[in-house]
């Protein structure tokens, strides 16, 4: 019998590709995303009930409704956030930052990576209405673990930022 994938190996497959997108190919790029995914949660938290009045057609844009549909305000936001974060990601990837690529070391890059795809994972569960989340929450124990630990995700990556950012400064400044 052939059952369909966990949601385990969904986020596995989110992990390998989210990681291997940041140490492999733009390995100094890593804080921006970090840093675009912070950018877009405070955004989403401000913006998605327009883009939920927008959606259901309660707001008009150049006096025309754009879009009608009956999603729900969490999956407004989730998708609001994801798509800010895709885009400031890719707007931050362009921007020239100073540094080379070897500022940081493969093992900053998959713990920066890692705790990128974990914050993004855990604000998408945290838009979640309750008894949607649970379902998942039951369904897979990686998704158990990322939420259990859902505060420490958020602040984990900006304490090692900072941490990082004043390391480099004292160590350029020796």
């Amino acid at each position: 019998m052939q059952g369909s994938p966990s949601w385990d190996a969904v986020i596995i497959l989110i992990y390998v590709i989210g990681i291997g997108y940041n140490v492999i190919l733009h390995r100094e790029r890593v804080a921006g995303h970090i840093a675009s995914a912070y950018i877009a949660l405070a955004v989403t938290s401000v913006i998605s009930p327009i883009m939920f009045d927008f959606v259901h057609g309660n707001k008009l844009l150049l006096n025309q409704v754009f879009i009608q549909s009956n999603s729900s305000p969490q999956a407004v936001a989730a998708l609001t956030f994801l798509i800010l974060t895709i885009v400031l990601s890719s707007f931050l990837s362009i921007i020239p930052t100073g540094r080379r690529s070897d500022d940081l070391s493969t093992i900053e890059s998959f713990i920066y990576s890692f705790l990128w795809v974990t914050f993004v994972i855990s604000s998408i569960l945290s838009f979640l209405p309750e008894d949607r989340r649970t379902v998942f929450l039951v369904q897979s124990k990686a998704l158990s673990v990322i939420w259990e630990y859902h505060t420490w995700w958020l602040v984990i990556p900006a304490f090692l930022l900072i941490y990082s950012g004043f390391r480099r400064g004292s160590m350029r400044s020796n």
